[in-house]
């Protein structure tokens, strides 16, 4: 056997052996991109931003979470307003000054946010007195519309860090699809809310 025929057939044996692993390559980003289009996630940086209350979970800030633009992309009824005065552990930075305040009958709803379908939780910094509800309105592939329950706190002091609200019991009722939500902040009494942050895909 000639040193050019082994040559060729290495040379074969190299190009074959790419064209394989290029082919696996395509189709393992193929079906990342269709998991990320099924079940939503990918929402861009995290950090346990709330790991200082033990919590080790993985958030992404959300649209405006600190209000310090204004509360821009947000909308707000009943009285709702951003207002001077940030939460006192400066969770998200120690330069932000200002704070949502949600009245008696008051609502704020936030812009489309990224979402995971798998495990979703919503924590943000509250204080006052009385309740604080969240409900999440998810939108599907083809304009299905859900409103979920995420859940009521009850608000009693100074600034603290809110339970995780989640909608892993409600998962049956997101349609297939969902990539974005709204949250829709109420309250009863006075609350002011600030840093809002997502846990979006499995971080648990």
């Amino acid at each position: 056997m000639s040193r050019g025929f082994l040559r060729l057939s290495l040379l074969v044996a190299v190009i074959a052996a790419s064209a394989v692993g290029a082919s696996t390559a395509r189709a393992g980003n193929l079906l990342g991109s269709i998991t990320t289009a099924v079940i939503g996630g990918n929402c861009g940086s995290t950090s346990p931003v709330f790991a200082q209350f033990g919590d080790q979970r993985q958030y992404y800030f959300t649209s405006d979470g600190g209000f310090e633009a204004g509360g821009a992309g947000w909308t707000f009824t009943g009285g709702a307003k951003v207002v001077s005065g940030n939460e006192s552990f400066n969770l998200h930075s120690s330069s932000d000054h200002s704070s949502l305040l949600i009245p008696n009958g008051g609502t704020a709803t936030s812009p489309a946010l990224c979402f995971g379908l798998l495990y979703p939780g919503i924590r943000m910094m509250a204080s006052g007195s009385g309740t604080l509800h969240v409900q999440v309105v998810s939108h599907g592939l083809l304009g299905a519309l859900s409103v979920l329950d995420g859940g009521t706190i009850t608000v009693n002091g100074g600034w603290a860090p809110t339970q995780d609200f989640s909608t892993l019991l409600s998962q049956l009722n997101i349609p297939v699809g969902t990539k974005s939500i709204q949250i829709v902040l109420s309250a009863t009494g006075t609350v002011q809310v600030d840093d809002v942050y997502i846990d979006p895909f499995l971080s648990r």
